[in-house]
C-alpha cells in the first residue's frame, strides 16, 4: 500500500503518516494540573493536534505555523466565525498548569507556565493559518522528549470526556511496561489530574464514593471500550479508607493492523452549529460530551426547522428548547430493541407514580452522599444552600431557622439544590428508559414480596398440621 501523505501549506514540508511518526506525549505533559481555569476536553484534543504538528516541524524552529483547517474542521474560517477557535488559544495561553509525570522522579524537573506561549491568526492566500510558539522552559522536553509516551489521536477522537482522555494518555505510558502498572498516587492527585479542573473543597468529587463513580468508572470504560488498552481499577486501602490509586494496564491483540492515516483535525462542527443557534460555547460543549455529535446535530435540525416555522412562536430560550430535546431520548443511537419501547405504564397516573419514586431515589441518594461528607464540608454546604437557594417563603425561612435542613420542609428542598450543584442539568428528568426501569424494579420487588409471603403462609400451615398431627 502507498504511505499516505499530506503537506502542511503554512511550512511547506510533507508528513508521513501517524504510523510512522505517532504522537509523542512527553510524560511530564501527563499529569498536567490545571492552576487557575479549567482545561475543557476539546482544548486539550486541539492541544494535541498542535503538539503533533509541531514536533514534526522540529524543535529547531521559535514559531509553528500549520493551515487552521488542519488543526480544527467543521467551520467555514474563510468567514467571521473564527470567535469559536479563538477561546479555545486563549484557553492555552491564559490557563497556568503544574508540568509532572504521573511516576513520582520521573520527570527532568517540576514547571509551571501556560500550554502555549502565544497564537496568532494570520491571513494567507486566502486562508487563515495559525502559528504559535511555546514557553521556553518547557519546549525542548515538549518537542524531543527523552521519555514520552506513544498514542492515537484518532482514539483520542473517540474519547468524549476529559477524563477518559487523561486516563488513556497516562495509561499508555505504561502499557508496554514489564509491571503493567501505573504509579501509585494518593487518590485525590488523581482528583485535579483526570477532571481538568482546578481543586475545589466544595466539590462533590472530594468525596472518594462519588468521584469513583462519576469519573473513574465511566473513564474506565469509555478508554476500555474504544482504544487497544485494557484498564483495571487498583485501590489501596488503609483500613476502611482509600487511599492510594493506580491502574492495571494491558494492551489487546490487535484485530487487524493498524491503518496509515494522516492526522485528522478536530471536528467542531456541532458545537459551531449549536454557537449559531445560539447555545453558549460551555453548554455546548458539555451537551456534546454528554449525548455525542449525532444526537446533538439531529436536535439541533429539529430546532431550526422549528424557528423557521412561520406560523410558530419563536423559541425564546434556544438552550432550555435543546436540553428538552436532548432529555428525551429520540435522538442519535438507539438500539434496535429501542425502536418498540416496552410500555409499563398504560395511564398518566401510573407514569407519575413511577417519576415520584424515581424522585424518591435520588434524594435517598444525594442524602446518602451528603451524609457521607465531612461535619465542615456539610456546614459550607448548609450556608451555600442559605446564600443562594433559600427560598424567599416566610414558612420555609422559619423552617430553616427552626430545623435546619431536618425540616421536612426544607429538607426536599435543600437535596434538589445539592442535585443541581453536583449532577448535570436535567438529573430531576427521567427518561422513559429510567421509568421503565423502575417499573420493571417495581415489579420484580412485588413480585419478590408475593413469593415471600407465600413461602410463609406454607410455613403457617405446615406449622398448624405438624400441631394437629402432634396433639392426634
Amino acid at each position: 500500500m502507498k504511505q499516505s501523505t499530506r503537506t502542511a501549506k503554512a511550512g511547506k514540508q510533507a508528513v508521513t503518516s501517524e504510523v510512522d511518526f505517532p504522537l509523542r506525549k512527553p510524560v511530564n505533559t501527563l499529569a498536567i494540573v490545571p492552576k487557575s481555569e479549567k482545561i475543557t476536553v476539546t482544548a486539550r484534543k486541539i492541544y494535541n493536534v498542535m503538539l503533533h504538528y509541531a514536533q514534526r516541524q522540529g524543535v529547531g524552529k521559535d514559531r509553528y505555523q500549520v493551515r487552521l483547517a488542519d488543526i480544527a474542521t467543521g467551520i467555514d474560517f474563510n468567514s467571521n466565525n473564527t470567535e469559536l477557535i479563538k477561546q479555545y488559544f486563549r484557553q492555552m495561553a491564559t490557563t497556568g498548569v503544574e508540568w509532572q509525570s504521573p511516576t513520582i522522579g520521573e520527570g527532568a524537573r517540576w514547571s509551571v507556565s501556560a500550554l502555549i506561549a502565544h497564537a496568532d491568526l494570520i491571513q494567507r492566500d486566502g486562508e487563515l493559518i495559525l502559528e504559535w510558539s511555546y514557553a521556553p522552559n518547557i519546549k525542548q522536553e515538549l518537542l524531543d522528549p527523552q521519555r514520552f509516551a506513544k498514542m492515537s489521536l484518532q482514539v483520542q477522537a473517540s474519547l468524549n470526556t476529559m477524563a477518559s482522555l487523561v486516563l488513556y494518555e497516562i495509561c499508555c505510558r505504561y502499557a508496554d511496561n514489564p509491571g503493567g502498572l501505573t504509579a501509585r498516587q494518593p487518590w485525590a492527585w488523581w482528583r485535579p489530574v483526570l477532571t481538568g479542573a482546578p481543586d475545589s473543597p466544595t466539590s462533590a468529587y472530594q468525596e472518594y464514593k462519588i468521584f469513583n463513580r462519576d469519573v473513574l468508572k465511566k473513564a474506565i470504560k469509555k478508554v476500555n471500550e474504544v482504544s487497544d488498552l485494557e484498564i483495571e481499577l487498583v485501590e489501596h486501602r488503609q483500613g476502611r479508607s482509600i487511599q492510594d490509586l493506580q491502574f492495571r494496564v494491558r494492551r489487546k491483540a490487535p484485530l487487524l493492523p493498524p491503518a496509515e492515516k494522516s492526522i485528522e483535525p478536530v471536528d467542531l462542527k456541532t458545537i459551531g452549529e449549536a454557537i449559531k443557534a445560539g447555545i453558549p460555547q460551555e453548554r455546548a460543549e458539555k451537551h456534546l460530551l454528554k449525548y455525542g455529535a449525532k444526537a446533538m446535530d439531529e436536535a439541533l435540525r429539529l430546532m431550526n426547522e422549528r424557528k423557521n416555522r412561520p406560523n410558530m412562536e419563536p423559541v425564546r430560550s434556544p438552550e432550555k428548547y435543546l436540553a428538552t430535546l436532548l432529555q428525551s431520548g429520540q435522538f442519535g443511537e438507539r438500539k434496535e430493541t429501542d425502536a418498540t419501547p416496552r410500555k409499563v405504564f398504560d395511564t398518566k397516573a401510573e407514569r407519575l407514580k413511577l417519576i415520584e419514586r424515581y424522585m424518591t431515589m435520588k434524594r435517598a441518594e444525594l442524602n446518602e452522599m451528603f451524609q457521607e461528607m465531612p461535619e465542615q464540608d456539610q456546614q459550607n454546604w448548609i450556608r451555600k444552600f442559605e446564600a443562594e437557594a433559600l427560598p424567599a417563603s416566610e414558612v420555609v425561612r422559619k423552617a430553616f431557622q427552626t430545623k435546619g435542613i431536618a425540616s421536612p420542609i426544607v429538607r426536599p428542598v435543600f437535596l434538589k439544590f445539592l442535585g443541581n450543584s453536583v449532577w448535570e442539568e436535567g438529573w430531576e428528568k427521567p427518561s422513559d428508559s429510567d421509568l421503565v426501569d423502575i417499573a420493571i424494579l417495581t415489579k420484580e420487588e412485588s413480585q419478590q414480596g408475593r413469593e415471600q409471603a407465600a413461602v410463609k403462609k406454607r410455613g403457617l400451615v405446615t406449622g398448624l398440621r405438624k400441631g394437629q398431627t402432634e396433639s392426634a
